[in-house]
């Protein structure tokens, strides 16, 4: 999966940013939408 690779080369702090967003995450589509956030 595309998401899992992503989430394995996170920092730190975007995991810790990632922690935060989760909680308003209501689907898979939404952490997709977050790591290609981080891209830009």
């Amino acid at each position: 999966m595309e998401a899992r690779s992503r989430l394995e080369t996170l920092s730190i702090e975007q995991l810790e940013d990632l922690g935060e967003a989760l909680l308003d995450f209501t689907s898979l589509t939404d952490l997709q939408a977050w790591l290609e956030a981080l891209g830009d």
